[in-house]
């Protein structure tokens, strides 16, 4: 009988392995929704307009309770992000877990982490699954996820993520790349490893 300890623990050594030792704070914003809240611009933005608005107040006169409770709004931006900063501290060890849960190896994590990474590129123990099936599959994720190419002598094929970077919130799609990641992972590949055995997965 298989030693499920020892595996398990291989499992998460190779995971724990993959990616980086320390999270930046880019890394950990993005294994969550929340994460943008930690954003620097939008942190600064959001401050500012509530300083406008506080010494706005004070230049008209407002009454003392408005003026308070205006001052005490500046700060509500930057405690946020801290607070927010300081829950997302674990993101490694729930990311490593994810990893090690998985039947195959899922590697360059670090880049989807760091808002990177257009593909995955799928490798195959023996036969490569038909593209119009596994597009279908993809589709019930997201229509922009569909298979762009591969190596049918490597038994490799190509998988769109689909998630297009945002110029004025890149820490949202950040999270969104994560996300859809994670999603073809467990919801196409996973089940599709059953009949059609897995070797790796890359992002690139």
């Amino acid at each position: 009988m298989p030693d499920l300890t020892s595996a398990r623990e291989l499992a998460e050594q190779r995971a724990a392995e993959s990616v980086s030792a320390r999270f930046t704070r880019v890394m950990n914003a993005s294994t969550s929704r929340f994460g943008v809240l930690t954003d620097p611009p939008l942190v600064a933005l959001a401050t500012g307009v509530f300083l406008l608005v506080f010494l706005g107040a004070m230049g008209k006169d407002a009454g003392p309770s408005v003026v308070r409770a205006l001052g005490a709004l500046v700060f509500v931006p930057i405690a946020v992000a801290l607070v927010t900063s300081v829950a997302l501290r674990g993101a490694r060890r729930e990311v490593v877990a994810w990893l090690a849960r998985q039947p195959f190896p899922v590697e360059n994590l670090n880049a989807v982490l760091n808002g990177l990474g257009e593909a995955l590129e799928v490798s195959f123990a023996r036969a490569v699954p038909d593209t119009a099936e596994l597009n279908i599959a993809l589709d019930k994720v997201h229509p922009d996820a569909f298979v762009t190419g591969g190596v049918e002598d490597a038994h490799t094929l190509d998988i769109r993520i689909g998630v297009v970077d945002s110029k004025r919130n890149p820490a949202a799609t950040n999270h969104q790349r994560y996300a859809r990641v994670r999603e073809l992972v467990e919801r196409v590949l996973v089940p599709l490893a059953e009949r059609y055995p897995i070797e790796s997965v890359r992002v690139k």
